[in-house]
């Protein structure tokens, strides 16, 4: 009987973000909060 290699358990780094992932979550956060902010300005002014 041939016995299998075993690896020794590892776990997995978390994943980083890249600088496009961060640019892209950036907009998407900004884009909407630009919008709501000039509409209440636009509604108060």
């Amino acid at each position: 009987m041939s016995q299998t290699p075993r690896t020794p358990a590892r776990t997995a780094t978390a994943p980083r973000p890249t600088r496009a992932a961060a640019l892209l979550v950036a907009l998407i956060i900004s884009v909407p909060v630009f919008i709501a902010l000039s509409l209440i300005d636009w509604l108060l002014l």
